[in-house]
């Protein structure tokens, strides 16, 4: 979803004598082997993890081998394993164990997941999983769940099941009693929101909008009325159509953060109106994906639309293929009248129309 960077160019901490003198006096004790989450073992990871650029020091992996081996061994399952969403150091330790004592990892994108399992020296198997081929493998991965394989199922960043592959295979393993272990990891909207300054006491993720043009609209109209933060995954090239249709359902006064490129090096947190984020974007097109949020509906009282506005709001729908009770309640969701008084203007417009039309 999110596509991930490489951290930039190593930052050289000393010398690779000295390096080595610095890992062998911080893994010298077997006092410090024996606690896996003592504080001394954190600046060992931060010494560690900047020694290459290509690649992190097989002292880190052989650590954590001999940290599993102490804990003991995973027990089989299938594993949904969160992933850095841009800077490859936000992964876990347990994210880290957990790809390493697998039998198989199944990857969104072979080639892209390539990269953070050779910079963190993971030699563990890569097979495919995406929406094009999840029917097609689901009979293999259930086949070696059941012999009692450790199966990892990573995204190309973030969450498994999040605007993501996972969802499918979690509800599979569920129904055949088969363990689903989740291993927390980034997670793109959070990060988003926690930073936003936005309301975080109640939000709504909705996530990537449908493609179809009534199908946004229904799903704009709802978020519209919410109370809540409302939270969308924008791609680059339809901000300009995102904007221009939210600004229309939910005012140009609302409040909006649009936030990209997170954790990587041009991360941005843009803030404004929607009516001016409108404006802001309209001339340029920010690259890499986007988090949108926009504030919850705080108004008490909502605008009053005129009739010759609910009428053009239910023609839309029912011309969508909508009925004309689920023409009225999607309208009534996003105003303050009641829904009988815009049934009766349904009826009253199109319902009678609809007759005449078939007297002729």
């Amino acid at each position: 979803m999110l596509l991930r960077r490489l951290p930039s160019t190593a930052v050289s901490l000393a010398t690779a004598a000295l390096s080595r003198r610095y890992t062998s006096y911080l893994f010298s004790s077997q006092r410090r082997l024996q606690s896996f989450n003592s504080i001394s073992f954190y600046p060992t990871i931060s010494l560690l993890s900047f020694c290459s650029s290509s690649e992190i020091s097989p002292e880190f992996t052989d650590l954590i081998a001999d940290q599993s081996s102490k804990r003991g061994p995973l027990k089989p399952g299938q594993y949904l394993v969160g992933t850095p969403i841009g800077n490859l150091e936000d992964i876990t330790l347990r994210a880290l164990r957990v790809l390493k004592s697998a039998d198989v990892i199944l990857s969104e994108d072979t080639r892209h997941s390539g990269k953070l399992l050779h910079y963190y020296n993971i030699k563990t198997p890569l097979l495919s999983y995406h929406k094009y081929n999840e029917s097609q493998r689901e009979h293999t991965v259930l086949k070696r769940l059941k012999q009692g394989e450790i199966v990892a199922l990573i995204s190309d960043a973030g969450m498994p099941g999040i605007s993501d592959p996972g969802t499918e295979l979690a509800k599979i393993c569920v129904d055949e009693n088969i363990p689903v272990i989740p291993i927390p990891g980034p997670s793109a909207f959070l990060t988003a929101l926690s930073a936003s300054g936005l309301s975080t006491d109640e939000f709504t993720f909705v996530g990537f909008l449908p493609k179809h043009a009534g199908s946004r609209k229904e799903r704009l109209v709802a978020s519209a009325s919410e109370t809540t933060t409302q939270i969308f995954y924008v791609p680059p090239h339809k901000l300009g159509q995102f904007l221009e249709e939210s600004s229309l359902i939910f005012g140009d006064s609302r409040q909006c953060v649009i936030a990209r490129e997170l954790t990587k090096i041009h991360e941005e947190f843009w803030r404004g109106t929607l009516g001016t984020a409108k404006e802001a974007f309209s001339t340029r097109q920010p690259k890499g994906e986007i988090t949108l949020l926009i504030e919850g509906n705080s108004n008490s009282s909502v605008e009053t639309p005129s009739e010759s506005q609910l009428e053009n709001d239910l023609r839309e729908l029912i011309s969508n293929g909508h009925s004309l009770s689920s023409a009225v309640k999607l309208v009534a969701e996003g105003t303050s009248m009641k829904k009988k008084t815009i049934y009766s203007l349904a009826l009253r417009k199109f319902v009678k129309k609809t007759k005449a039309d078939d007297s002729d």
